[in-house]
């Protein structure tokens, strides 16, 4: 296998481990926080995807993606202004700051303890 297809394998794993860390945390978060509310499942898929596809997005055309506190600070930016801004946008998404603030940084934290490559 080569060095490119083995890096696009692990980004894409990435991905994946992301999506299922960020679910957990929104899942979390609703349980424990009373006002962390989505109307629908299908709105929590959506920001889910969206924080996992973008921060993908971005660590590909920059080089933070090298360093862990980099990987952790782009999926703490990512993951807080998504929710921030879907809250404000979107009908049916109530998501405090608070709670915003500590989902952010429990997925920049797993970032950060992530290996570069899982396998």
């Amino acid at each position: 296998m080569s060095e490119k297809t083995e890096k696009r394998y692990a980004s894409w794993l990435g991905i994946i481990v992301r999506f299922v860390v960020a679910s957990f945390m929104m899942l979390l978060m609703q349980l424990i926080y009373p006002n962390f509310v989505f109307s629908n499942w299908m709105i929590g898929i959506a920001l889910i995807v969206a924080i996992s596809v973008i921060t993908y997005i971005i660590e590909r055309i920059t080089t933070l993606y090298r360093t862990p506190i980099g990987r952790g600070i782009i999926a703490f930016l990512v993951t807080f202004a998504i929710l921030y801004f879907g809250n404000m946008s979107v009908p049916g998404i109530k998501v405090p700051i608070i709670a915003n603030l500590i989902t952010s940084f429990v997925v920049g934290m797993f970032d950060i303890f992530l290996p570069d490559r899982v396998f």
